[in-house]
């Protein structure tokens, strides 16, 4: 009995940990001019909107990096994190513009080595230490 539960569970598991590797990620960078990228690429508010309503319906997530983050956002910036809000998706804050790693708020703002990673396309690899999740 117990062996049983422990494979379902281990099962369930690996059956979420494969929807969350498929998960649709957008990178927006936020520059310290007000100039926005979406994957790396130079981007408008309104395509940015597009591709979160995307990412809603594929239930993915909003990487999101400010240059200068200590000062003031831009308008911009705040518009996206409206977006984010209006979408209610799920947000990661990088204080690298790469994306390299994220800010744990649980953690005292620390920043942590994001793994595994993803390309500028949004589709997830596997880190060196071939971990995926």
């Amino acid at each position: 009995m117990i062996k049983c539960s422990v494979k379902v569970i281990l099962g369930m598991l690996l059956a979420i940990s494969v929807a969350y590797a498929q998960a649709p990620v957008a990178k927006v960078s936020v520059l310290a001019t007000g100039k926005l990228l979406l994957n790396g690429q130079p981007s408008s508010l309104a395509a940015i909107e597009t591709a979160f309503q995307g990412l809603k319906g594929s239930k993915g997530t909003v990487w999101y990096y400010r240059e200068n983050a200590t000062a003031e956002p831009p308008a911009e910036g705040m518009a996206v994190m409206n977006l984010v809000i209006k979408y209610n998706l799920p947000v990661s804050m990088s204080s690298k513009p790469d994306f390299s790693d994220y800010v744990d708020f649980g953690d005292n703002g620390r920043s942590k080595p994001r793994q595994p990673y993803s390309t500028s396309d949004g589709k997830w690899q596997k880190a060196d230490n071939g971990e995926q999740h």
